[in-house]
């Protein structure tokens, strides 16, 4: 994800020989269902098709490569099944209840497949509001993890998919959910929320994205590992994910962060807009 973000693929750049390796990996790995989530060690196979999933819809959708779009919309149907029938979520196996972060990496990839113009359920998405009604509070300003609450990265899930599913900036829900956002501002441990949080403040903009953006910016930049065979990588412990993830995990979320400028249309631009989710 992060060398995609920053532009390389398996066609072009200085990298495009990793990235192909990557999706030949990837792509190696799926089931005759489309389900990559075998790729995760102890479970939360979800998760790991998830961004699985994002991959292959993103280098799809840069390069319109024939051979990628069959098992990205494979990957894509394979999200359509493991919904939850009843509570409309995704958790660590096929449908099961839903938790609001696995339903993130879900929602996440339905839009880069969509972008991408492959195929997208309406019913899927309806599924994908119904879950975040039930974990929400606040009329939508902030959200739990499998129940009503208001978790700190669970909020800043929510909300980012609240805005790809269509919420307009002025809504209440978005508004107090960014304050909450802005107020709390970067954790200098937790990588996730911060993941998540800059997604959300950069498509909402103006001053609240200024003021987080140079607290964000500037904490990973001093962070950064200057020196021996980890330069220019970061790792923080006690980070979510971190223990199982390690360095390249927390880098690849520190990169992705560090991409947000450019990796991400904002949600509230008018080419954007008319990408909406079908309903």
């Amino acid at each position: 994800m992060p060398f995609l973000g920053a532009g390389q693929t398996h066609i072009d750049g200085k990298y495009k020989a990793t990235v192909k390796r990557g999706l030949y990996f990837l792509t190696s790995q799926m089931k005759v269902n489309g389900n990559m989530g075998d790729l995760a060690q102890g479970g939360g196979s979800m998760y790991s098709h998830g961004l699985a999933s994002i991959v292959l819809c993103e280098a799809y959708a840069m390069t319109h490569d024939k051979f990628l779009m069959a098992p990205a919309q494979m990957s894509l149907n394979h999200i359509v099944y493991a919904q939850d029938p009843v509570g409309g979520g995704w958790r660590y196996a096929p449908r099961q209840a839903g938790d609001t972060s696995a339903v993130g990496w879900q929602l996440m990839a339905l839009k880069s497949g969509h972008l991408a113009y492959l195929q997208v359920p309406p019913k899927t998405i309806q599924g994908a509001i119904k879950f975040l009604d039930s974990v929400q509070i606040g009329s939508g300003a902030k959200y739990g993890y499998t129940n009503p609450g208001a978790g700190q990265a669970t909020t800043a899930v929510g909300l980012l998919c609240r805005m790809y599913l269509g919420w307009k900036k002025d809504h209440p829900g978005i508004e107090r959910g960014v304050e909450y956002i802005s107020s709390t501002g970067p954790s200098k441990g937790n990588m996730y929320f911060n993941y998540y949080g800059t997604q959300v403040m950069r498509h909402y903009e103006g001053e609240k994205w200024d003021k987080w953006n140079k607290a964000m910016r500037d904490f990973l930049v001093e962070s950064q590992e200057k020196n021996g065979h980890a330069k220019g990588s970061w790792h923080f412990k006690g980070d979510h994910g971190a223990e199982s993830g390690g360095r390249v995990y927390v880098t690849s979320m520190a990169t992705m962060i560090l991409e947000v400028y450019y990796r991400h249309m904002p949600i509230y631009g008018k080419a954007a807009a008319q990408d909406e989710f079908p309903l």
